[in-house]
């Protein structure tokens, strides 16, 4: 991702993190002198489903796939709803009705298919996701590398999803901000949505912290940050006080999602945290409503950053404030949240690969 003139949407290809070892790691912003060595990535991580790439996903499952009354409202591309994991899905696809028609892109289409797939890809099929059970609305705003959209359209967009019902609303587009503030009227409805009990998560962003990402660093938010298969934080992960007190990290390498093609495919950047982090507050939200209690999602996300585990000094090369609040613990959250709740010991994960149908 250039650095220059940052595209408006924060696309499924960060930078390389073979030369973020090599040579971008001397280029992060105030490098301590003494921090260690991180940990050289593996050659090739084992691609993992989205359950896997989250423990404690099939301990949820055992109570709940997601209640049909939980609406997860996303902004990113248009989902490719033909693919064989969507269809059936409980997923409703719309265009911003407030705008001119404009096809989208390849690259934002298949940004689109694989959050919905993470999300809301049927169980059986090729990719299931981590909560088929909830609704899903996917709106698909004409934005990639090449056009962008204004932030009104983004407030309207936040708006759309609010009067929809939605509990939770993932904003994966990034508006990147050198002041590290928002237009007003994003800002507004943002406020809006949290200030009526919605869930707001936003990647990051992945500009190894020269850019502040909205809404992402607006308060309330749930931030999320990436790190790799290994567990070391990416350096393209972005960090800085906007992020502080608010911020999460997921597993955001070889994660397997849909692509418009009929297979999948595995990804990395800040995203596919997003998108894991998303899924799993929709899970936890499920289960207050299987639990007979009211849908509360910011309890959900106010859990998420209390039990975030704290990531070490080599996890973070030497720069705690690289995890945000640390990294993402869904069995102490759930712990958190319902006590007593039994849970069946975590599954060992596969260490090969799966095979990979049209991911080339």
């Amino acid at each position: 991702m250039p650095h220059t003139t940052p595209p408006p949407l924060s696309l499924l290809s960060p930078p390389d993190d073979t030369a973020q070892q090599q040579g971008d790691r001397a280029a992060a912003p105030n490098p301590a002198p003494t921090s260690p060595a991180p940990t050289p990535p593996a050659a090739t991580p084992a691609a993992r489903y989205p359950a896997q790439a989250v423990p404690g996903i099939p301990a949820l499952w055992q109570h709940t796939l997601g209640d049909a009354d939980v609406v997860i409202g996303v902004v990113d591309g248009p989902p490719d709803t033909s693919h064989p994991c969507l269809t059936g899905a409980n997923l409703e696809a719309r265009e911003p009705w407030w705008l001119p028609p404009t096809p989208a892109g390849n690259k934002l289409i298949e940004h689109g298919t694989f959050t919905a797939s993470v999300l809301a890809g049927r169980p059986g099929t090729v990719l299931p996701g981590l909560a088929p059970g909830c609704r899903l609305i996917a709106l698909g705003l004409p934005a990639d590398e090449h056009v962008s959209h204004d932030p009104h359209s983004a407030a309207r967009a936040i708006e759309e999803l609010l009067q929809a019902g939605a509990h939770i609303i993932q904003y994966t587009p990034a508006h990147h901000t050198a002041s590290h503030d928002a237009d007003p009227m994003l800002k507004r409805a943002i406020a809006q949505a949290i200030e009526a009990g919605v869930l707001i998560c936003a990647p990051a962003g992945n500009d190894y912290g020269r850019n502040s990402i909205a809404p992402a660093i607006l308060p309330g938010v749930l931030a999320v940050g990436a790190h790799r298969a290994d567990g070391a934080m990416f350096l393209f992960s972005n960090l800085g006080p906007a992020y502080h007190g608010h911020g999460i990290t997921a597993l955001g390498e070889a994660v397997l999602g849909a692509v418009p093609s009929g297979g999948i495919k595995a990804q990395k950047g800040t995203c596919v945290s997003v998108a894991l982090v998303t899924g799993t507050a929709a899970l936890l939200i499920s289960m207050q409503r299987h639990l007979g209690h009211a849908p509360d999602p910011l309890a959900v996300r106010d859990a998420l950053l209390t039990t975030a585990r704290p990531c070490t000094p080599e996890q973070a090369h030497g720069e705690p404030v690289r995890c945000l609040n640390g990294y993402l613990d869904l069995p102490a959250a759930t712990t958190l949240l319902f006590p007593g709740l039994p849970l069946p010991a975590p599954q060992p994960q596969p260490t090969q690969p799966p095979t990979v149908a049209g991911s080339g």
